[in-house]
């Protein structure tokens, strides 16, 4: 028998709304199976400062993952850790120790590394009464968090001199560079510990107000990249499309920024010599 008209058109308008529907939620249906992918960065600076500086990274990591990219630090170090060990990370912009700590504990594969190392300065009021570091006793020094690769070197580098750390002097947490310096020039701490780095990427007027007591041992590098264990297959294509991406205009541009110098491959071997560090590391948290 055949269809009445009547009712063949009703079914051909309902095919058709119901092809119109899908297409509509087409996109929703992709976002769905293709989530976005957060790249972390370990909180140095306040937040909002630190998706500025690291926006042009988005598009690389894009490029490799084929998914929307967010940029996202946490308030402090711990939540930092709190966050990787729940895997709320695919790509990670980190301090020292904790690319490790992530390495040996959660399988993450190192990706590429600054060329510039970690350096730690012990700054001063410029016209602070501080000249020495003995004067430093009883006293407190300002870093970002307890957690902090450069807090690990610059507590271990004052040890060598004679001053340790909660018998000699305290610390005072301060949640980024930039108020760690302005502890120091309010008189809320006698010295400070930041990055070489960190004089670059923070205010001038506030680099002009500061000078520095003494160099602290360094470290290996001032960022190491490295990928959640779900990404190693792409891991190589990653460290490839960051390198690559370090040689343009752009990216030359992104590394002056920061004062990076440049990016090589970080190794599992560049992270296994950071051990000691990571047991100083625990010894602090």
């Amino acid at each position: 028998m055949h269809e009445p008209v009547i009712d063949r058109r009703r079914r051909t308008l309902s095919q058709a709304a119901a092809v119109a529907a899908l297409m509509a939620a087409a996109p929703a249906i992709r976002a769905q199976d293709n989530p976005s992918v957060t790249l972390g960065i370990v909180p140095y600076l306040p937040a909002q400062r630190l998706v500025a500086l690291y926006a042009p990274l988005a598009p690389v990591v894009q490029s490799v993952l084929e998914r929307r990219v967010d940029i996202s630090s946490a308030r402090d170090y711990a939540t930092h850790v709190q966050r990787m060990r729940a895997g709320a990370y695919d790509v990670v912009a980190d301090s020292l120790f904790l690319a490790r700590l992530a390495q040996r504990e959660l399988g993450h594969v190192p990706l590429v590394r600054t060329q510039v190392p970690l350096e730690p300065l012990l700054v001063v009021a410029r016209d602070g009464a501080v000249q020495d570091v003995a004067q430093l006793r009883g006293r407190t020094v300002a870093v970002t968090d307890r957690l902090a690769a450069l807090t690990v070197l610059g507590t271990r580098g004052l040890r060598d001199v004679g001053l340790v750390v909660d018998r000699d002097y305290g610390l005072t947490i301060s949640g980024s560079h930039a108020n760690s310096l302005h502890r120091v020039l309010v008189g809320d701490a006698a010295a400070a510990i930041v990055s070489a780095t960190t004089l670059i990427q923070v205010d001038p007027l506030l680099v002009q107000r500061v000078r520095v007591l003494m160099p602290l041992p360094k470290g290996l590098s001032a960022v190491v990249y490295h990928a959640a264990p779900r990404w190693r297959a792409r891991a190589p294509a990653l460290t490839q499309a960051l390198l690559a991406f370090a040689q343009t205009e752009e990216g030359q541009g992104f590394i002056r920024t920061l004062g990076h110098g440049g990016l090589v491959p970080a190794t599992d071997d560049d992270l296994r010599m950071l051990d000691p560090y990571v047991v100083e590391y625990y010894r602090l948290s």
